[in-house]
């Protein structure tokens, strides 16, 4: 009872210094597969509209570094009236030296995409699944203040390609949004 008493007493201040503390990790490092992505960090209020009925949409996303700096975290949140929420991971695939974004939505759809990088001012992530003629794509542009413009678009045939929806994306104060 005394020894179970002492080591008690004894790891008192590591318990103390943990509750202090909750969580505390050392800022993630970006490594350098995903330095072309670097510009996407940061929280975004998007604003933009349905390319064929000119409806307005707008949304907030927040990119950030995530498992030591090997993938960025992508929280994207339609606001009112509409509800599409996502979580993606971006990555480098460096065996097949292309970048890999994984998608999970709200509506319990999960899809992958990949890029060869940037084109330009463009970047674009397109649906890697294959197994029918239909496909879809992500087209970011680059922005002179530093925010960047979304495009997605869709595609029968895989090779010409119609916009859906497009949205300008500026630098945002961080703050959390639940799906």
């Amino acid at each position: 009872m005394k020894t179970a008493l002492l080591a008690m007493v004894m790891s008192l201040p590591l318990i103390q210094g943990c509750a202090s503390n909750p969580g505390r990790v050392a800022p993630p490092i970006l490594q350098p597969a995903l330095a072309p992505l670097a510009g996407f960090i940061g929280s975004r209020s998007c604003k933009g509209s349905f390319l064929k009925s000119g409806k307005s949409i707008s949304s907030v996303e927040t990119i950030h570094p995530d498992l030591s700096g090997h993938w960025l975290s992508l929280r994207h949140d339609d606001d009112p009236p509409f509800s599409f929420h996502a979580f993606e991971m971006w990555g480098y695939d460096a065996k097949d030296q292309r970048f890999i974004a994984h998608m999970y939505d709200n509506l319990g759809g999960a899809r992958e995409f990949d890029s060869p990088g940037w084109q330009g001012d463009s970047f674009t992530w397109t649906n890697v699944d294959t197994t029918t003629a239909k496909r879809d794509r992500f087209v970011f542009e680059k922005q002179p203040d530093g925010g960047y413009r979304f495009t997605y678009e869709v595609s029968a045939d895989g090779s010409s390609w119609t916009g859906v929806d497009s949205l300008l994306c500026v630098s945002a104060p961080s703050s959390p949004r639940g799906a």
